[in-house]
């Protein structure tokens, strides 16, 4: 059976619709809002409470002076372990978790807007299998844990990679349990891999992460949530291991956090695997809703059961000084017929940040953002690729636009040129580069005789 179209007049008004939205960001963003708020509505039922545990926090407090003995049953966990090859292969030896691992450690990279040159502390590393996945991304990584013997193993996993970066200069220092081996304020981020909710301390290690890490770091912990405690394998590993294993209750976690100095905390929506699947033809129809209820009650169940949550030491705004998603949409006020041969121009332009990240105007700082203008020929290549810079009169938020005015250098020959405008992260990138469009424009120099036997 062949899905149901909707009729010629309704596709046509959802297409005047798009075009109308597409050209209006103020339309677009008052639809979206409407959209979400009848959603809150509809989804009310898919709302899942916290735990019925009280946090392990306050459990913990009574086991921090156990802090040695649970040293010790980690470094035997490693010491002792029958198979210490799949420790060393990690995380490609653990087949049913590989794609969970994998898809953690995206939302972190992304969470944290890790960038190569970042100083990054892994609290907990085991064998280091993340920090080496950081330091062949170009982090320097510092590898902390409770457990020599895992920290020995991580060193052998680093040696064995000839794509290792020891230029970095790689760390792999042994924590005592209470106090982290670093200056205060030493390193950009801090990275917890489902090693938190084994600490018996968690109150002042959140101290300690907030203390070593820069004014604007961050730091993101990727661990289990409600029922691991209490989960059958939860149990069992406890029991032959003696290793402690908290219950993480988020609103709590995020409490303490405060506590610590944090000022905000964020979850990432990661769906994690397995993924939904549906039949290609209908695509479409999941676009529009269908089968959208199974989707968004795995979803939740999914973000509930495991939280990638980001922890901010400062300010939680993203600007142009560490970008993340960088989109502007650049379009024409006024648009002369072109220009004249050997004389200027005035074009107006309104840029609206259709991204995620701020856009910082003050010149020669980190993060000046400029709109940039490219000369071509008619054939599209390049003739002056730094052409035109046109400075923004403020800062511009995600959402928000403005209108500014280029006058553009005169061009000395006659001709029909292309000019291509796109904003830029001076010294960093064009948004071009990182998928944004950029307006081109027709741009034909004349005489000026003919300009004037034109009108």
């Amino acid at each position: 059976m062949q899905p149901l179209k909707p009729p010629a007049s309704t596709r046509a008004q959802e297409r005047a619709l798009r075009t109308a939205s597409a050209g209006a960001p103020i339309l677009r963003t008052v639809t979206l809002a409407a959209i979400e708020g009848a959603a809150r509505l509809i989804l009310w039922p898919f709302r899942l409470g916290r735990s019925a545990r009280k946090a392990n926090l306050d459990v913990a407090a009574s086991v921090s002076d156990d802090t040695a003995a649970l040293n010790e049953a980690a470094e035997q966990y490693f010491v002792q372990h029958p198979a210490p090859e799949t420790l060393l292969r990690k995380p490609f030896s653990e087949p049913g978790l590989l794609a969970k691992r994998l898809v953690s450690v995206a939302a972190l990279i992304d969470g944290l807007n890790l960038r190569p040159g970042h100083t990054v502390l892994e609290l907990g590393a085991g064998t280091c299998w993340l920090s080496h996945f950081l330091n062949r991304y170009g982090c320097r990584t510092i590898a902390v844990d409770i457990s020599s013997s895992a920290l020995g193993i991580g060193r052998q996993l680093f040696a064995s990679d000839a794509l290792t970066n020891w230029g970095l200069n790689p760390q792999f220092l042994p924590y005592d349990g209470h106090r982290l081996p670093l200056e205060d304020h030493s390193v950009d981020r801090v990275v917890v891999f489902d090693a938190f909710h084994h600490f018996p301390n968690p109150d002042a290690l959140l101290r300690e992460l907030h203390r070593v890490l820069t004014a604007d770091g961050i730091a993101g912990l990727s661990e289990p949530g409600k029922g691991h405690a209490e989960a059958p394998h939860s149990r069992d590993e406890a029991a032959a291991t003696g290793v402690l294993e908290n219950e993480l209750v988020l609103e709590d976690l995020v409490t303490a956090a405060s506590a610590a100095g944090f000022t905000s905390a964020r979850v990432v929506v990661a769906p994690y695997p397995p993924w939904p699947q549906i039949p290609a033809d209908q695509l479409r129809a999941f676009f529009g809703g269908k089968g959208f209820s199974k989707y968004w009650k795995d979803l939740t169940a999914g973000l509930d059961a495991h939280h990638d949550l980001l922890l901010f030491a400062g300010d939680t705004d993203v600007t142009t000084r560490n970008p993340r998603r960088l989109s502007a949409a650049i379009k024409l006020t006024s648009l002369p017929g072109g220009a004249v041969v050997g004389e200027t121009a005035t074009l107006v332009f309104h840029v609206h940040n259709a991204g995620d990240t701020t856009w910082l105007s003050a010149p020669s700082r980190p993060g000046w953002t400029r709109l940039g203008l490219h000369l071509l020929d008619s054939r599209g290549t390049s003739l002056d690729f730094d052409w035109l810079r046109v400075d923004l009169p403020r800062d511009v938020a995600p959402g928000d636009g403005l209108e500014i005015r280029g006058t553009l250098p005169a061009i000395a020959a006659t001709g029909q040129y292309i000019l291509s405008a796109d904003l830029v992260v001076e010294g960093v990138t064009w948004f071009a580069d990182g998928g944004s469009s950029s307006l081109k424009i027709a741009w034909p120099v004349i005489e000026r005789a003919e300009l004037q036997s034109r009108t």
